[in-house]
């Protein structure tokens, strides 16, 4: 099998990704719009109005995540960029900030997606790499994620979730730095 090629979102990658989110595709309600918009505009707007709102940043130059292609067909993604970028996390208990935290200084991974054909080979931390490498060269403190904490298979994780799984995480370098809700973890890599 080919290898994964991962990169940060730029303007002409529109095609792949609606590719990838598009009809039929792996997660076409969201266009990982969920956490860029607050809860009340996220549900007042359709997976159609969430699609042109995404293809808008991104023609327009934002990079809105990091793109995994195998032999040029999109296979991962993953949502990511500076904190302040992603309102819903102003409110979110599993994204709380630390004491002495400033905002504008972290960035946060939101979601990650790899096909299932793809999955448990290690391209997904390919993609964690890149995006911590993305948020490295623009300067950020440090680089923070959200995901299940599969640590204790006994703790019901779940194995569906958009967040990932704090194992993952730790094997890219990040560290645990505290227990979230339930079954989450705020994990962070630092780069001070």
């Amino acid at each position: 099998m080919s290898e994964l090629v991962t990169s940060v979102v730029g303007p002409g990658d529109w095609p792949a990704i609606d590719e990838f989110f598009g009809p039929k595709g792996l997660v076409e309600y969201c266009w990982c719009m969920y956490f860029r918009l607050g809860s009340k505009d996220y549900s007042a707007c359709r997976p159609a109005a969430r699609k042109a709102t995404l293809g808008e940043l991104v023609r327009d130059g934002e990079r809105v995540g990091v793109l995994g292609t195998v032999d040029g067909v999109p296979v991962g993604w993953l949502g990511a960029g500076p904190r302040l970028g992603f309102p819903r996390l102003q409110r979110s208990r599993a994204a709380k900030l630390l004491p002495g935290d400033d905002p504008e200084r972290i960035w946060s991974i939101v979601c990650v997606y790899l096909e299932r054909e793809h999955r448990h080979r290690g391209l997904l931390r390919q993609l964690i790499d890149r995006a911590a490498e993305w948020a490295r060269e623009e300067k950020a403190d440090l680089i923070e994620a959200y995901p299940e904490d599969d640590r204790d298979p006994e703790s019901g994780f779940d194995p569906y979730s958009f967040h990932g799984r704090v194992s993952t995480f730790e094997a890219c370098g990040f560290a645990v730095v505290e227990p979230r809700l339930q079954r989450r973890a705020l994990v962070r890599k630092e780069f001070r």
